[in-house]
């Protein structure tokens, strides 16, 4: 499997972990609500990068019980691996990349016009599709 970036989405018991971006001048990304993750570095697997992005961003070590898919961004010019993960904790340490952190279940997102809405963010384009392929074909 081939990606430049990989994300996870971090189960602790019923609840998955969504994070909100910090606001940066060159991060095209700045301020969205996403999954943790990030850019694929030449001598790791997709896999790999899931994990140590993770670990980077929220200080939490995962296991991954799936792959979910290749996404790419609205402009085509990423590709980003998506796993399913578990953690066996939920001390969350975020950096400098992340403003806030949530764990959320899925009765708590509530769908707006392609996306989805969590209290006062809106989550939108490939977390929302990630998310969205997520509860109508994976779920358990």
């Amino acid at each position: 499997m081939e990606c430049e970036a990989a994300v996870s989405l971090i189960f602790n018991d019923d609840k998955f972990l969504l994070i909100k971006r910090s606001e940066q001048k060159n991060d095209p990304w700045s301020g969205q609500m996403a999954l943790p993750g990030g850019h694929r570095e030449i001598s790791e697997t997709c896999e790999e990068t899931a994990i140590r992005e993770t670990f980077e961003e929220v200080n939490l070590k995962i296991k991954i019980n799936r792959f979910i898919g290749i996404y790419y961004t609205l402009n085509n010019n990423l590709s980003v691996a998506a796993f399913e993960a578990f953690t066996l904790n939920s001390n969350v340490v975020i950096d400098k990349e992340i403003s806030k952190y949530f764990w959320v279940g899925f009765d708590e997102l509530k769908y707006d016009n392609l996306s989805y809405l969590y209290n006062d963010y809106v989550i939108f384009g490939l977390t929302y599709r990630i998310l969205n392929d997520y509860i109508r074909n994976l779920n358990p």
